[in-house]
């Protein structure tokens, strides 16, 4: 998104796969052609136009639906190229000059659980990246998009802590790592082993050091949680737990780099970010 003194220009990049849940495409993802998306226009703007709503200086602001564009893609196994996302560009006009922008957005919410968007706005020569997940709005103005350290700070905290709450994944593995700790001390150090090893690889990827595919990483921590509750049955002595905490720490960490990498991508320093989502 690119908000100029009197409109604001929408590029929006949808998925075609999660477009075939809500619009009847002529063809599924790897046979559609160019002809048939262009066919299947009305329909998409009417979509993205139903679920996308724009507010400029508080006042709601009709959307003018520009040309829509194929993005490409290629399998692994042959490279055969695939249209993989729609390109759809939209124009909200401002009789005044914008100073307040406020968007909102649907897309996908009653097909696609937890569906995650990524938008990237950018507002007189500044840019910022905002990650959401379902329905979602956003109160932007030039402030916001200029934070001090301390709002960076603030706004990364609370992004890693909801990544905690919604993280089942990593709460279990760290259940059942506690359930074997019979003392404060032994507790203590499975945590802070824990924040330690998965600080190391978040890091190491959030620089794209390391990467593994998301595939990958999800099997590993599924593994590791089943792992730690099956020896809870044959070991009851908790004390070498947090050696076997750093090791699969390790891999949690990776697990949480998906969804920070791309947040830092526009920052000049990830130094706060990181940190603060640690935290």
């Amino acid at each position: 998104m690119e908000i100029k003194p009197n409109e604001v220009l929408w590029t929006v990049d949808v998925g075609v796969a999660g477009l075939e849940k809500v619009v009847r495409l002529p063809a599924g993802e790897l046979e559609l052609t160019v002809d048939q998306l262009q066919e299947a226009k009305s329909d998409i703007d009417a979509y993205l136009l139903e679920c996308l709503k724009v507010e400029i200086n508080g006042s709601p602001v009709e959307a003018e639906a520009g040309a829509l564009e194929p993005l490409y893609a290629s399998t692994v196994a042959t490279g055969q190229k695939y249209i993989s996302y729609s390109r759809q560009h939209f124009r909200f006009r401002s009789p005044t000059e914008v100073k307040r922008v406020q968007l909102s957005s649907a897309l996908f919410f009653t097909v696609i659980r937890n569906h995650q968007a990524a938008v990237i706005v950018s507002w007189g020569g500044a840019q910022k990246v905002f990650t959401k997940y379902g329905p979602f709005e956003l109160d932007l103005t030039p402030a916001r998009l200029n934070p001090t350290i301390l709002g960076t700070a603030t706004e990364f905290i609370l992004w890693g802590m909801h990544h905690i709450f919604v993280g089942y994944d990593h709460i279990a593995f760290l259940m059942a790592l506690l359930l074997a700790a019979q003392r404060l001390r032994d507790m203590v150090r499975v945590v802070t082993s824990f924040t330690v090893a998965h600080s190391i690889t978040l890091l190491l990827a959030a620089l794209d050091v390391i990467r593994l595919p998301g595939a990958v990483t999800e099997s590993l921590i599924a593994a590791s949680i089943v792992y730690v509750a099956a020896e809870n049955y044959f070991i009851t002595q908790g004390s070498h737990r947090w050696i076997l905490t750093f090791a699969f720490g390790l891999v949690h960490g990776l697990g949480f780099s998906s969804v920070l990498r791309e947040r830092l991508q526009d920052l000049q320093s990830i130094a706060v970010p990181v940190v603060s989502f640690n935290l």
